[in-house]
């Protein structure tokens, strides 16, 4: 996956860099619309693929909201508006990610398959995922693993919220959607207990992660985040290059090296427990 990072004038800055990034990554462009609307097809690592996501700005001054609402279609036709009216769409304003109208530093991956990007606005950090699982199937049985990830579901508030804003990683609330194998959405919900139907990102030592430690010549354990359902009966697919870690003797931005292959650590949103912080594959 490539990796670029650098520091955006604002939210709107963001999204053209996102832009730019993606097109020199195997992506290509639908629409954009005066850095308030992208939309995205990437075409796969074999270049034969057609994945749909988009971008769209929500702005609300007088509160300090300068947000992205994401989502993803089976396909793509000129001319609607909003970006969620495009073909079987994941939902206007279901998966949003909660910036500001200030210097943004990020950090961001992709391929041809999925991009990802994490900004830090003020003192949290912000998550986006636009693109496809790696799912334990082949393409015949799940064609369109898309999944569409951020920090939230509310497009009206702000950055600061400490209330449905949670990376899509963390299970903490509504902050992501998935395509499943029979076309139709659904949320990423987390870990409502007693309901089964629910979809969530887990790990494989999920339930044990605010305990983890490091090994004792100071290593760190990556964990490899994947979206299932809430039993973890049916695993969707893999959250490509994410990782749980622990955030023992750990804290924002470190650099974990693994097997000569580099990761940044970031938490969850604002939260700083052991249990509340990821790795991204930067190469």
């Amino acid at each position: 996956m490539a990796y670029t990072t650098g520091t955006a004038a604002n939210y709107k800055d963001l999204i053209a860099i996102l832009r730019s990034f993606a097109l020199a990554n195997g992506w290509d462009e639908m629409e954009w619309n005066s850095d308030t609307r992208l939309y995205l097809k990437g075409k796969g690592l074999a270049g034969l693929d057609e994945i749909y996501c988009g971008v769209e700005t929500y702005e609300d001054t007088v509160n300090n909201r300068f947000n992205w609402k994401m989502c993803g279609s089976m396909s793509y036709r000129t001319g609607r508006s909003p970006l969620a009216a495009q073909p079987m769409s994941s939902g206007d304003g279901k998966v949003v990610s909660y910036f500001w109208n200030a210097a943004i530093p990020y950090w961001m991956v992709a391929d041809g398959r999925r991009i990802m990007a994490v900004a830090k606005v003020s003192t949290v950090y912000q998550f986006v995922h636009l693109g496809l699982l790696t799912p334990p199937a082949t393409d015949t049985q799940y064609p369109y693993p898309l999944y569409i990830g951020g920090c939230g579901y509310k497009q009206d508030q702000n950055y600061s919220a400490t209330s449905g804003n949670s990376g899509f990683w963390a299970n903490n609330n509504v902050s992501g959607r998935v395509c499943l194998p029979g076309g139709n959405w659904h949320d990423n919900q987390g870990t409502t207990a007693g309901d089964t139907s629910n979809i969530a990102s887990y790990s494989y030592n999920y339930n044990n992660r605010a305990n983890i430690l490091t090994a004792q010549d100071g290593t760190y354990l990556l964990d490899q985040i994947y979206v299932s359902t809430y039993s973890r009966t049916n695993i969707l697919g893999a959250v490509e290059g994410l990782f749980r870690v622990s955030g023992y003797n750990n804290s924002a931005e470190n650099i974990i090296t693994a097997d000569g292959v580099n990761y940044m650590v970031f938490p969850d949103v604002y939260r700083t427990t052991y249990g509340d912080y990821c790795a991204m594959r930067l190469n």
